[in-house]
Order: C-alpha cells, then structure tokens, then sequence
C-alpha cells in the first residue's frame, strides 16, 4: 500500500512512546493501537509472534468485530524498556510509511478501552452507520479534535493520553485527557456527529482520496519521496477548487490533475475567468475544458515549465 506520508525512523517509535513512558506515572500502562488494514498481515503476524506480544481486536463485541485481523488491534505494551523498544522497532519495520500506530496511556483494562474504541469506531450521522478509522494515524488528528466536550470526556474516561506521528513522520501528535470537571460524558454507545464534524472529517480526507486516485490513474504525477508536502500541495489545490465552487469528486479530482500538470496558479489565467464564472452557476469544469483552445492549453502547460 502506498500513502501521502512520509517514513517514520523505526527507533523513532521507541523513542516517542519511552518518552510518553518517562512522562506517566507508575500507574498507568502503556498500550499500543495497530490499524492492522493498512500493513502486510503475513509481516505484521511474524512479528508480533517473534515479539511474544498477545494483542485483542480492538473493536470487539461491536459489529466490527467481523474485520477480525484486519481490523485495529491493540496490545498492553511490555514495561520493560529495552525489550519494548526492540519489538516497536520491528513493528514499525514492516512499512515506516504506513500510518498505522498510536500508542496511549491509561489505567483501564483491555475491555474499557475496546469499548471506547467501539464508541468511536461505530460512529453514526443523520441515522447513517459509519466506520470511523480511529485507528488510522491519517484520521485520528481530526477526529479528536472533532469532538465535543461531552464526546472528548468519554474518551477521556478511558485514555489519559493518546500520541502518533503526523505525515511527516517527525513530529508527534498529542491528544491529553480533559479535566474531569469540564462536563459529563456521552453516554451513547456510538459517537453521534452532527454535520458540521461530519464536514469536517470528509474535508481531512479528501487529499488521501485523491491520492489514491492519482495512483491509480496518473502515478506519474505522484512522487515516489516528500509525499506528506504532495498532500498539502494536494489540500491546497483542493481549498482553491472549493472557493472556485468545482464541486463533485470527478471535476476536483480533474482540477487537482490541471493543479499538477499546469502550475499551482493555473486557476488564475485570465482566459479562464469565463470557465469559473460558469462552474460556479453550476456547469461541470470537465465539460468546459471540451471548450478550451489550443491557444490556452499551450498557455496553461507553459506556465508548467
């Protein structure tokens, strides 16, 4: 699988979870959370067996349950460091692209935290059943930060902190636990989103489906390094396509591809005024670009060099 991030440093993982290790008290365990979707499941089963590592499906006892190995695991990391170290290094061997680890701190059992990772897995909008990839180092950013106080203390019920690594693969992403005092939890057994973070979880995710249709086809157009830059040249093309009204996921995709192929700016020619003027009454961009002269194609592909 390929992804619009870049590769972490293996011991870098080590690293980012002995740090959280060095900041919690006694009291708490550390747990490691592997969106087992996204890396090779012969790899990654080798090396939890090499490492004597038990893990459960983290979305037991939920409909979810049936992505069996497929699905996000979860494993209580060993409190020894040095053997903790060497088997998250081997982990994040198997793809350091891979979004796929988050690790977090609490001092709840494996079953408190399968039933809050159920709670957001199984989230639902206007009635409509979803499932919410937490697991998933991409999404999990915006959803956490999505949440209502209401929403956010019931995962704080069961997590007292949650880490990960952006898309650059250097930074890591934090998520604490509010204080308890901020308001009372949902009590749902499902994370009900209203529309504005519906909206915004479609929004993250749209470059990451881009790219996958830029792979499949024009993956000349995708590099082979620096993909987490490619995904915010890839946002901010699409934030352009959204001011300019191109709605609808074949005209943004096909004004990313013209993003790509003819310049950043492309969009601001002037003899494409008319073309926007008309995509924002509601014409598709696709069939205005049938209208373009040579003239302006051989513009718009200069700009390019």
């Amino acid at each position: 699988m390929e992804f619009a991030t870049d590769p972490i440093e293996p011991v870098h993982l080590a690293h980012a979870v002995q740090a959280m290790a060095d900041a919690q008290p006694s009291s708490l365990s550390l747990w490691l959370l592997i969106d087992a979707a996204l890396l090779d499941p012969a790899r990654l089963a080798s090396v939890l067996r090499r490492n004597g590592w038990q893990h459960v499906n983290a979305l037991a006892h939920t409909p979810l349950a049936a992505y069996g190995a497929q699905g996000p695991q979860l494993l209580e990391l060993p409190p020894d460091d040095e053997v903790r170290a060497e088997g998250l290094r081997r982990l994040a061997t198997i793809d350091p692209a891979a979004p796929a680890f988050s690790w977090l701190a609490s001092g709840h059992s494996a079953a408190h935290l399968q039933a809050c990772f159920g709670y957001l897995a199984q989230a639902r909008h206007d009635g409509l059943k979803l499932h919410c990839r937490m697991g998933d180092a991409r999404v999990l950013p915006t959803l956490l930060a999505a949440l209502s106080v209401p929403q956010t203390q019931r995962v704080a019920q069961a997590i007292a902190q949650w880490q990960w690594f952006d898309r650059s693969g250097a930074a890591v992403g934090n998520w604490l636990a509010a204080a308890e005092d901020e308001g009372a939890a949902d009590a749902g057994d499902h994370l009900e989103l209203d529309a504005s973070q519906f909206a915004t979880l479609l929004d993250a995710s749209e470059a990451d489906g881009i790219f996958a249709q830029l792979l499949e086809t024009v993956s000349q157009l995708v590099p082979q390094t620096d993909r987490a830059a490619f995904h915010q040249r890839l946002h901010r093309a699409l934030e352009v396509a959204t001011h300019l009204h191109v709605v609808g996921n074949p005209d943004r995709l096909q004004f990313v591809v013209l993003s790509l192929t003819c310049g950043d700016n492309f969009y601001q020619h002037p003899d494409l005024s008319d073309t926007w003027k008309a995509v924002a009454q509601g014409t598709s961009l696709s069939s205005l670009m049938k209208g373009w002269s040579d003239e302006l194609w051989k513009a718009l592909e200069g700009q390019a060099s």
